[in-house]
């Protein structure tokens, strides 16, 4: 997809999407990347603004399960390992998210203490909601409006894996998907097309699911 600095920018609507985003971020995807990334047009400032969630975002799926995938294993080599070396920036973030947890079996038996992640939902959320913004314009050739909200919630629970399955699973697929790395389903509201709802799988582990509305 081709953008000219004509196009406003699909995040804030007030600059022209002079830069190419890419939807989701391209540090998800490892070497050698796919040729038909998704991209949306963004000004310069909204392009760069979300990199430093963007990097606790992939932190984040890489210390779930996500990371013991193939693919995980290799981002962490490529990108993470070096990131994590280095006394400061995201290494310094993760170090204040982890501390000791109790830890039980769904029967409640007691398996003592672990080291558990501390998520800062709020700043992945945010990640989520420009992936949402980007991919809407993609599908539909539109940005969401200024004043649309977006809920996310991440499927990480069990009792939320359940509530969500059989509603997603008749979500139709997008046209794009990339295996291994990221696919998503998505709808709309034909009478207030504003309102959508998204399911994103990251890592063929990790399930981000999204509500649009005016």
């Amino acid at each position: 997809m081709t953008h000219t600095a004509e196009q406003p920018c699909v995040y804030c609507w007030s600059a022209p999407g002079s830069t190419k985003d890419h939807v989701p971020p391209k540090a998800l995807f490892p070497k050698p990347r796919p040729s038909h990334l998704i991209t949306v047009p963004s000004c310069l400032k909204c392009n760069q603004l979300a990199s430093k969630d963007e990097e606790l975002f992939l932190a984040t799926l890489l210390f779930s399960d996500a990371g013991v995938t193939a693919i995980g294993r290799q981002l962490w080599n490529e990108k993470m390992s070096r990131a994590y070396s280095r006394p400061q920036g995201i290494a310094k973030v993760i170090a204040r998210m982890l501390s000791q947890a109790h830890v039980r079996t769904p029967a409640g038996i007691y398996l003592g203490r672990r080291m558990a992640l501390d998520i800062d939902y709020d700043r992945l959320y945010r990640v989520v909601a420009k992936i949402v913004r980007g991919l809407y314009y993609y599908e539909f050739k539109e940005p969401l409006g200024k004043d649309v909200e977006i809920t996310c919630q991440w499927l990480n629970t069990r009792s939320t894996q359940a509530l969500a399955k059989n509603h997603i699973e008749i979500l139709p697929f997008a046209k794009t998907s990339f295996q291994g790395v990221f696919s998503y389903r998505f709808s709309r509201v034909s009478e207030k097309p504003q309102c959508s709802e998204w399911a994103m799988l990251f890592f063929n582990h990790t399930v981000f699911w999204a509500i649009t509305y005016a």
